[in-house]
C-alpha cells in the first residue's frame, strides 16, 4: 500500500508541472474587458510588458503595462488575435479583473465566461464587473497600486465592506446560472473629477456608480447607487450601511451610521417588510430617540424602494 502511495505522488508531480512554458513567454493578462457587439465578441486587456526589465524579468510598475485588443466571431478567437502580439502566449490564471461591456444586456454572458474558466484557466475568485464601456477601466492609468487592476479592485472591496455596492466573483456567477439565482454586479462608470487619482490631464476616472443583475447570463437594467443598497440590505448582503436622512421640521440633513440591520418579509402583511436596526453617528455618538425613528423611517423606505426589483 506504502508503495502505492508513492507511486502515485510521484505521479502527480510529474504530471503537475506539464506546462514548460517559460514565465518570459507569457503574456500575463492583470486585467481583461469583454463585449458583444455586431456579431463580434472584443477583448481589451492589461498586459505585463517587461520591456522595462532585463532579461525576463516583469516589473510590476505602470510604465510596464500596456493594453492590448482583439476581437473575433468567438472569445476564443478575439483571445487568439492579442495572442499574437510578440508571439506570446496568453496568460489568464492571474487575471485579477473582469469588466463586461454593455453587449452582454443583449446576449448572454455565460458562453464567454465558460470559454475564460475553462479554456483560459481564469480563477473562479476572479471579482466581474460592468461597465456600459467595457474598454473603460483599461483606457485609465490609475496611480495607485502597483498594478492597473488593483485601484478598481480596492473601490470594490472598499464600497462592499461598507455594504454600499456589492462584490462578485466568477464562482457567484456560475453557481448562481447553475442554481436560478440572479447576481448582483457592481458597475462603474466614467467620471471627471478625480484629478491625481489616474493620470488624464482632464481628470477622468471611473467610480462605482451601481449595480446590475446577471440572470441566464444576460444583464438587466441598471440600478442606481440608492437602489443597489436597498438590494444589498434585502438579499442579505450586507448588515450595515452609511445612512443619510433629514428630521426634523426643517428637514435637516444627517448621516449616521446604521448597523445590525435585518430585515424580515412579511408576505401575508399589509406592510410586506420589517426592518429593524442600530443607530450611532460616524463618531460613535448615539443618536436621539428622535433621529433613530427618522432614521429607522429613511432605511425601510430603502428597502422598500429596493423591493420593486426583486
Amino acid at each position: 500500500m506504502r508503495k502505492i502511495i508513492l507511486i502515485t505522488a510521484s505521479l502527480l508531480l510529474l504530471t503537475g508541472c506539464s506546462d514548460n512554458t517559460e514565465l518570459g513567454d507569457r503574456a500575463i493578462i492583470q486585467a481583461a474587458a469583454i463585449d458583444f457587439d455586431r456579431g463580434e465578441y472584443s477583448v481589451s486587456a492589461l498586459l505585463f510588458s517587461s520591456g522595462g526589465g532585463s532579461g525576463d524579468t516583469i516589473d510590476a510598475s505602470q510604465d510596464n503595462v500596456i493594453k492590448v485588443t482583439g476581437s473575433g466571431k468567438t472569445l476564443a478567437e478575439a483571445i487568439d488575435n492579442i495572442s499574437l502580439i510578440d508571439g506570446k502566449e496568453i496568460y489568464m490564471s492571474e487575471t485579477k479583473l473582469l469588466i463586461l461591456g454593455g453587449g452582454f444586456t443583449e446576449i448572454s454572458a455565460l458562453p464567454a465566461l465558460n470559454t475564460l474558466y475553462y479554456d483560459m484557466r481564469c480563477s473562479l475568485n476572479m471579482p466581474v464587473c460592468f461597465s456600459e464601456d467595457a474598454e473603460l477601466l483599461t483606457d485609465l492609468h490609475f496611480k495607485e497600486g502597483i498594478t492597473a487592476a488593483e485601484k478598481p479592485l480596492s473601490m470594490i472591496e472598499h464600497a462592499y465592506s461598507a455594504g454600499a455596492y456589492p462584490k462578485a466573483i466568477l464562482l457567484d456567477v456560475l453557481a448562481d446560472n447553475a442554481g436560478g439565482r440572479a447576481t448582483l454586479i457592481p458597475a462603474f462608470e466614467e467620471t471627471e473629477n478625480g484629478y491625481g487619482m489616474t493620470d488624464d490631464e482632464d481628470g477622468k476616472t471611473a467610480v462605482l456608480s451601481g449595480s446590475r443583475y446577471m440572470i441566464d447570463g444576460r444583464l438587466s437594467a441598471p440600478f442606481d447607487s440608492a437602489m443597489t443598497t436597498g438590494l444589498m440590505l434585502l438579499t442579505g448582503q450586507a448588515d450595515k450601511i452609511l445612512l443619510n436622512f433629514t428630521a426634523g421640521e426643517d428637514n435637516k440633513e444627517y448621516t449616521c451610521e446604521a448597523y445590525c440591520i435585518k430585515v424580515e418579509l412579511l408576505p401575508d402583511k399589509e406592510d410586506t417588510v420589517k426592518v429593524c436596526a442600530r443607530f450611532r453617528e460616524r463618531n460613535g455618538a448615539a443618536l436621539s430617540e428622535e433621529q433613530c425613528d427618522y432614521a429607522l423611517a429613511a432605511l425601510t423606505e430603502l428597502v422598500r424602494g429596493a423591493m420593486t426589483m426583486m
